[in-house]
């Protein structure tokens, strides 16, 4: 009887394990600037719409800290201030999206299918008291005429909603992992005491 509970125990926690999954740590929400991060995409540029679907689905998460902004390169001014961006943070890349850019200290291009690392680097920003924003700068130095769309606006080019946007989550909510930790800890103390109950008989 031992072996099967043992067993059973093992099972369901290859079973439950995957399913807790680490979120980003949020720092405190303070009156500091929010922070801007900053897409230049293109209309046929799939990595682009895989950024979108992304953030369409978890931005809502860190709305307090930053937002997003959008440039379709092919909308007048956007590609020159891409080119712009790039030149002053010292990349020599021409014309590839999409380019991901946050403050004056980090910039990607590409995406892959987690936001993750952008989503660090942005709460990063938040917390670094010499945020400074580069495309902002740029449009006011050298002023461009842009045309910018709010993550919403590229979205729905897209036909993606985003989930829960100004919704506030509830502060004494609990997190996904932390549920399935409070039933996987059930679940080890019931097994317990079945061990216990079965060992008096």
């Amino acid at each position: 009887m031992k072996k099967v509970l043992l067993s059973l125990l093992m099972a369901l926690t290859i079973i439950i394990m995957p399913c807790v999954k680490a979120d980003v740590d949020l720092p405190e929400i303070t009156d500091h600037e929010k922070v801007t991060v900053y897409l230049f995409r293109a209309e046929t540029c799939g990595h682009c719409h895989d950024f979108l679907e992304y953030f369409a689905e978890n931005y809502y998460k860190y709305q307090d800290y930053f937002e997003i902004v959008t440039y379709e390169v092919n909308k007048e001014g956007n590609y020159e201030l891409m080119q712009a961006a790039k030149e002053y943070m010292g990349n020599d890349d021409v014309g590839h999206v999409p380019y991901i850019l946050v403050g004056n200290s980090f910039e990607k291009l590409g995406f892959g299918t987690d936001g993750t690392e952008i989503i660090e680097e942005a709460l990063a920003a938040y917390q670094d008291e010499n945020y400074e924003d580069v495309v902002q700068k740029i449009i006011e130095e050298e002023d461009l005429s842009v045309n910018p769309d709010s993550l919403e606006e590229a979205c729905a080019e897209l036909n993606y909603e985003v989930v829960g946007l100004n919704e506030k989550k509830k502060k004494n909510s609990l997190s996904d992992g932390a549920i399935v930790g409070i039933i996987f800890g059930v679940i080890i103390l019931g097994f317990a005491v079945l061990v216990i109950f079965s060992r008096k008989k």
